[in-house]
């Protein structure tokens, strides 16, 4: 039967232990590290491990010389390792700010073991950058999640840089489904359409309202109409690597061919613009087999490239 301390003893010695949970949540450290860390005799430090190895049931020695503690956080390693491989997607992608996703990398890989944070490739950084996402996003996360309203104006496209100011009540914060370009989508108060899908990376001079949130609940958003774009595809070449790699999130479980080739269906919403410039953008790497509509605009696009590319240098149009 362990004797009470003291009130004061109590104190320090929660104290003592509080700061040895967090070193070890931080990364594996050995005993002597502890010691110099919290600057006690590592006979001290080897007493507070116990109390912690009872308090803590989590805690983990490592096999190692000499011996490895640690305190494992909210995620395993498989977890971390997995949403750190999402992460550097959205960096190849371009779809979020560069400077959250590093710091976000950091703190996933920080408690894994030396030798896999060394293997670890950095987060790629794209050609284009998007554009001031990382003033815009967490200002678009707050007013969602304090259920405040937004104001901004409003880059139209293909009008100059023509803009107009734009009042939301934001109603859902999610990416593109082909591209990962992170959009809004909220009930405009400004314009004649109830609900209306923004961009973040065309707005400007955001700002969250100081009105307080809204009694009644929001409804989510209704359900894309129709019934969408199903493409058959299939990848060959390199391009085939870069699926099996799977870093598109939008394709299907691939399907491997004899021949090497590879196999998905891509889904995307009814009437979605991208899909096209984003088949195109493969090149010959990729193969359209249905629908009969997207294959014939597939087609209709390459032969189009080809005409031009035929054409002598400095040829107009006729």
């Amino acid at each position: 039967m362990s004797v009470p301390l003291p009130p004061q003893d109590a104190l320090v010695l929660t104290e003592q232990l509080f700061r040895l949970c967090q070193l070890l949540r931080a990364g594996p450290m050995s005993l002597d590290a502890l010691a110099a860390a919290t600057g006690q005799s590592p006979e001290a430090t080897q007493a507070q491990l116990t109390l912690v190895q009872r308090l803590e049931p989590a805690l983990q020695m490592q096999a190692t010389t000499p011996p490895l503690y640690l305190l494992p956080g909210a995620w395993t390693p498989a977890e971390c390792l997995t949403l750190r491989r999402g992460l550097a997607v959205l960096a190849e992608r371009g779809a979020e700010p560069g400077a959250p996703l590093r710091e976000l990398a950091a703190r996933l890989g920080a408690g894994l073991p030396a030798h896999v944070q060394a293997a670890l490739p950095p987060l790629a950084t794209p050609a284009q950058q998007p554009l001031h996402l990382g003033g815009v996003l967490p200002l678009v996360t707050q007013a969602w999640l304090e259920g405040r309203t937004l104001s901004f104006d409003y880059l139209r496209p293909g009008r100059a840089q023509s803009r107009r100011r734009v009042t939301v009540q934001p109603l859902l914060v999610h990416a593109h489904p082909v591209t990962l370009e992170p959009l809004l989508t909220g009930r405009e108060t400004t314009g004649r359409r109830a609900q209306r899908t923004f961009r973040l990376g065309r707005m400007l001079g955001v700002r969250v309202l100081e009105q307080g949130p809204s009694a009644a609940p929001v409804a989510p958003p209704p359900a894309p109409q129709g019934t969408g774009i199903c493409a058959q595809l299939r990848f060959v070449g390199r391009a085939r690597l870069q699926v099996l790699e799977g870093r598109f999130a939008h394709l299907s479980e691939p399907l491997i061919h004899p021949d090497g080739s590879v196999e998905v269906t891509l889904n995307a919403p009814a009437g979605s613009c991208s899909v096209l410039p984003w088949l195109l953008s493969w090149g010959a790497g990729v193969q359209v087999l249905g629908p009969a509509p997207l294959r014939e605009q597939w087609q209709a696009e390459l032969r189009a490239a080809l005409a031009g590319a035929s054409r002598p240098s400095g040829a107009g149009a006729a």
